[in-house]
């Protein structure tokens, strides 16, 4: 009996400490890069394609909300839309317009992947025929 719960007892030791206590998996990792274009909008403050309008709009409601008047440093049309919005004038239009200029430019994106490390095994320099065609690099 004592043989049987000895033999028990170092069995589900082994057993655990075998389980617990494992080499972790190696893995070499590599880093692949690529470029990549992409584009950003810069617009004139003012005087992008809706700088009026957009200025018309925040005068009407500076002058609802009882705001004192402060001229806009944007200046151009921005600032002529935000005067005659907040003077009550009519909305006249914007009378001239810079378009929005794209700028390209480049970065690069990169993938990290991991491949696990194999076995390393030795090939035979004295038997290559056997080894042909298997994909076993020497």
């Amino acid at each position: 009996m004592n043989r049987i719960v000895a033999a028990t007892v170092l069995t589900l030791t082994a057993g655990s400490a075998s389980i617990l206590f494992t080499q972790p998996a190696l893995a070499d990792t590599h880093t692949v890069c690529y470029p990549v274009t992409q584009s950003q909008i810069s617009q004139d403050d003012a005087a992008h394609p809706g700088a009026y309008r957009d200025g018309y709009r925040e005068g009407r409601e500076s002058a609802r909300n009882g705001e004192a008047y402060k001229s806009r440093t944007a200046g151009g049309e921005f600032a002529r839309g935000f005067d005659d919005g907040y003077y009550g004038r009519r909305f006249s239009g914007q009378q001239y317009r810079v378009p929005n200029r794209v700028n390209y430019y480049t970065t690069q994106r990169c993938n990290t992947y991991s491949t696990f490390n194999r076995i390393p095994y030795r090939v035979n320099p004295w038997r290559p025929f056997r080894y042909r065609g298997l994909g076993i690099r020497w």
